[in-house]
């Protein structure tokens, strides 16, 4: 899928540009480039992305490449930096585009496996997108599959029988739900998991 077709399946109405050739430049959101090196904390390599759409709070990043690479996943996560410190976007989908074969993978929410969202496969409207947000709690099945085979491959890893292996996990949620109430926290996003991960991460006497 070539850019012209893209931004017609998203909505060029959604469509965000803010420099020639129709990309999207954080420098001139920033103001300048040092003024962009001091909001991420760094001098970032990237921050002309190819694509943005925005409808209300939900901003969707797209980055096309002729035969996409792992690397280029990188270079996504500094886009999605940059929108977060200088925007300060909330909600985000994440897409790498192959224009060379139709490929895409995307990212609700961040850049990573737990993140992923593996049966997105065809470029969609910026709505759907939108409403991939609208449900605070998703009983989505897939997710479901993803996390316990994820799960399941970490304890055959660390050795943890077959059989014992349903006790630990109930032992576990048991424990996760009682840190998750004592902290008052009644939506899993990005900024509860930041907060357990903390914690999980930290000292925790």
């Amino acid at each position: 899928m070539d850019r012209v077709s893209l931004c017609n399946r998203i909505g060029n109405q959604h469509k965000t540009s803010n420099i020639e050739g129709g990309e999207y430049s954080y420098v001139q959101v920033a103001g300048s480039r040092e003024k962009l090196n001091e909001l991420v904390g760094y001098k970032p390599k990237h921050f002309k992305l190819d694509i943005r759409f925005q409808c209300g709070d939900v901003v969707v990043l797209v980055e096309t490449k002729q035969r996409y690479k792992s690397s280029d996943q990188k270079q996504l996560k500094e886009y999605l930096l940059e929108e977060e410190k200088v925007n300060l976007t909330k909600k985000v989908i994440c897409i790498l585009a192959d224009t060379s074969d139709d490929q895409i993978k995307v990212w609700k929410g961040g850049i990573g496996d737990e993140y992923l969202l593996p049966n997105e496969n065809v470029i969609q409207s910026m709505e759907y997108y939108v409403s991939l947000f609208e449900t605070k709690r998703q009983n989505n099945r897939e997710i479901v599959l993803r996390n316990t085979y994820f799960l399941n491959e970490t304890l055959h890893r660390k050795d943890i029988d077959e059989k014992l292996r349903s006790q630990f996990v109930g032992t576990a949620l048991l424990y996760i739900r009682k840190e998750v109430n004592d902290r008052g926290i009644t939506e899993i996003n990005r900024k509860a998991r930041e907060t357990l991960r903390s914690y999980w991460g930290g000292d925790m006497r």
